[in-house]
């Protein structure tokens, strides 16, 4: 009877289980899918003006979804580009319109696969100073409070950010944080840091690129750093494509990579695995279209330890057979 008791209610809470299991499933599923375009917006403005930038977000779910639409201010949290949204209410903001068909909305409605045209709107007058403005507008579905939204808004809506630089842009105040690597390898990849401090009152988006030359002076290898945009007041380390190619490739679970990189901190990889004498790299990078332009040169040494170890293991097993059939040859003389 007890055993029998135990069974059935055993039984009744797998049967419970699956139904909360279901019953999540569904609403994973039922979740609504969006797109947006741009997912990133830069606007200069030289006051007093009004600039208009098209903003398209499309309902990609089969059924109707109604998005509240709401501007967070955010800042560089960090050197890789991470942001940090903070609940300040700008001044700026309220000369800052979303635009359906030249009428200011704060809600929009979207049936099912449509795509919807809309329209930022930002007046600045006569008297605003020079300043940069970093916010992200994000249309959140109205079943979910305002309160809610936070930096993980990818989870409960969309996004665009949007830089908004106030004033004539001129040559940036940089500096140069750090180009380094390790200075002793025994083989490949190399890492190079790249780090820029950005201290002017506008974000700058650095390009630049990385020549690397062997013993001869021969061209070896060439990096170009990704176009990032540095805040203004911020630091961030740039890496290239190939790292980038490497953090998908990591974060996609259905693809595996051999790497042991620190994805924590970018840097530009050269990803040449046989490395032998001395190199020369050289970074040459601009940090906008008015400059600055900055070059400076790092050396480091490479030597293949693993296959000097194995070297010097068939010499030595070289040596004892030899030695052996030395032996050998002279105790069948005798």
């Amino acid at each position: 009877m007890i055993k029998s008791l135990i069974f059935k209610n055993f039984c009744l809470l797998i049967g419970i289980f699956s139904c909360l299991l279901a019953v999540t499933q569904t609403a994973n599923a039922a979740s609504p899918s969006l797109g947006i375009d741009p997912p990133l917006t830069a606007i200069n403005i030289i006051p007093p003006a009004i600039a208009v930038s098209p903003i398209n977000i499309q309902n990609k779910d089969d059924s109707r979804i109604t998005l509240r639409i709401q501007i967070k201010p955010f800042k560089a949290n960090g050197e890789n580009g991470e942001l940090e949204y903070f609940n300040d209410s700008l001044e700026i903001f309220k000369n800052i319109q979303i635009l359906d068909a030249n009428t200011p909305v704060e809600t929009i409605t979207l049936e099912p696969k449509q795509t919807k045209k809309l329209n930022l709107s930002i007046s600045i007058q006569q008297d605003m100073g020079i300043s940069d403005y970093y916010f992200s507008i994000i249309f959140i579905s109205t079943d979910i409070p305002l309160a809610e939204a936070s930096s993980s808004v990818n989870r409960i809506g969309i996004a665009t950010n949007v830089l908004l630089s106030i004033g004539p842009l001129e040559t940036p105040k940089v500096i140069l944080e750090e180009f380094s690597s390790k200075l002793l390898l025994d083989k490949g990849p190399v890492s190079f840091v790249v780090r820029i401090r950005n201290l002017d009152t506008h974000f700058i988006k650095p390009q630049g690129e990385i020549i690397i030359k062997n013993v001869f002076g021969q061209n070896v290898g060439k990096l170009n750093l990704t176009r990032t945009n540095i805040l203004s007041d911020s630091i961030r380390a740039i890496p290239n494509d190939i790292y980038m190619q490497e953090l998908r490739s990591k974060e996609n679970p259905d693809k595996k990579t051999k790497n042991t990189y620190d994805f924590k901190h970018p840097v530009a990889l050269w990803k040449e695995n046989f490395l032998l004498g001395p190199y020369t790299a050289t970074l040459n990078i601009s940090m906008s279209d008015e400059g600055p332009l900055f070059t400076k040169n790092i050396y480091f040494f490479a030597f293949p330890l693993q296959a000097l170890a194995i070297l010097i293991a068939a010499i030595i097993a070289v040596v004892i057979i030899t030695r052996k059939l030395k032996r050998y040859a002279n105790k069948n003389r005798i």
